[in-house]
């Protein structure tokens, strides 16, 4: 195999570049943002209006050919991440997040390097010589850059590498393109259907108007029941309480006890995201008072606008668990609507209804407690309840395996994309012995 490995520094045809920093200026020139480098080759959508003039910004244009490499990010796997820039659609500049490379065409194709550069083979170099600094942030100097290994066969080589590669990477796209369409409109009919079935649509019977008594709230047109539901306000069918505030008295106090705590990031629409809950220390009877219980529903109150009363249930998936105060325990009394229905029209209706009846603050919004107490509530008789919920899960059942076989094959296409990388930058990328084989059929 006529391959030689080099240095990054020996095939520059300019020295590595820093961009620089720039304030935000409104009409201002444009400049990179950081989110361009997501991609092999830059997204120049990704940019902002810079307080420079156009030749304050000169010498840091980018051309065509460069590769722009990050110089610092809070996650591990972003820094020295690259794009190729193809034609700038207008004069841009890169920022002093950035790292400006140009090497010799001669020695090095840049679709080449860019694909090199986000393959396995320097990713583990550049990880490896990444340096954690302050404030939980990495970075990577020009002098680390410099020191990169790259692979090179001789020019015809890396463009037929090139070329296979883009190949095999267009179709991995693609069908992993098809997954995320497919896993999409699997979790929409869920949606749809959960919502239609909170508000009776599935029921069979005729809809008619339903009096719902003022409360002071924005309630907007409340959709129509049929004959045998009612609507009612929340705080009728359920205790509904705040969660707990974090104190740091608490660490002191000789009866406290280590607690996990949900957050709102903890708390989805439709689903309970715990694989990173913090714990706290509570004194024991706080504990007690604000544990979660089976069959609770946990209701947002607290973050972007359109997150507001998104919420799942509580299954005791951990032991003595508590809720911060962002986040509200419904408890519903003596079985008067089924936990199911209760968040299933909370994702939906409620989810517009607490957009309308939310404040605002310094970007952050919020629906006090008085509040969500009063979200309207449609009620079923007690005998279509159980029905209901085992004939949404009958029929959500089949749309939850497609999309476990969706989120399947994104994980088996990712798996692909750095054999592949793998492959090409180590010799073995063939038409003949292709690294996709059979489990391309697979995605």
């Amino acid at each position: 195999m006529d391959w030689t490995t080099v240095r990054l520094a020996d095939v520059l045809s300019e020295r590595l570049v820093n961009g620089r920093s720039v304030r935000t200026r409104e009409d201002g020139f444009p400049v990179l943002r950081l989110t361009a480098l997501r991609s092999v080759t830059v997204n120049f959508t990704a940019v902002k209006d810079g307080d420079w003039t156009a030749q304050e910004a000169a010498p840091h244009l980018v051309e065509p050919n460069d590769l722009l490499v990050s110089r610092a990010s809070g996650s591990l796997s972003l820094v020295g991440e690259g794009a190729l820039v193809h034609e700038p659609p207008a004069p841009t500049a890169f920022p002093d997040t950035m790292i400006r490379v140009r090497v010799l065409h001669s020695a090095v194709n840049p679709r080449y390097l860019a694909h090199l550069w986000n393959s396995p083979v320097v990713r583990r170099q550049l990880e490896a010589c990444t340096r954690k600094v302050g404030g939980g942030m990495y970075r990577i100097t020009q002098s680390d850059l410099a020191k990169i290994l790259l692979p090179l066969p001789k020019p015809d080589e890396q463009h037929r590498i090139v070329g296979l590669l883009e190949e095999y990477l267009a179709r991995i796209d693609a069908a992993a393109a098809q997954a995320r369409t497919a896993a999409s409109r699997a979790a929409e009919l869920s949606r749809l259907m959960t919502a239609q079935a909170s508000l009776g649509r599935l029921s069979g019977g005729a809809l008619a108007p339903r009096e719902l008594p003022p409360a002071g709230t924005r309630d907007g047109m409340v959709p129509q029941l049929p004959a045998d539901w009612r609507w009612t306000r929340l705080e009728t069918i359920a205790d509904v309480a705040r969660g707990v505030t974090k104190d740091a008295r608490g660490q002191w106090d000789p009866t406290a006890i280590e607690v996990p705590y949900l957050r709102v990031s903890n708390v989805q629409r439709g689903r309970l995201a715990l694989d990173d809950v913090p714990t706290m220390r509570l004194p024991a009877d706080r504990a007690k008072n604000f544990r979660l219980q089976p069959g609770d529903v946990l209701l947002t109150g607290g973050g972007d606008r359109d997150k507001l009363g998104r919420g799942w249930i509580w299954e005791e998936q951990l032991s003595d668990c508590v809720h911060q105060n962002h986040v509200f325990r419904v408890r519903v009394k003596d079985q008067l609507l089924h936990p199911k229905l209760l968040t299933w029209h909370a994702n939906g209706f409620g989810r517009q209804w607490c957009e309308r009846n939310a404040t605002q603050s310094t970007g952050l919004a919020s629906i006090g407690l008085g509040v969500i107490r009063l979200m309207p509530m449609p009620v079923p008789p007690p005998s279509e309840q159980q029905r209901l919920v085992e004939l949404v899960e009958a029929r959500t059942a089949a749309l939850e395996s497609a999309t476990a076989s969706a989120e399947r094959a994104l994980v088996l296409a990712d798996r692909l994309r750095l054999t592949v990388l793998q492959h090409a930058f180590t010799g073995r990328l063939t038409h003949a012995n292709g690294p996709l084989g059979h489990q391309e059929s697979l995605l």
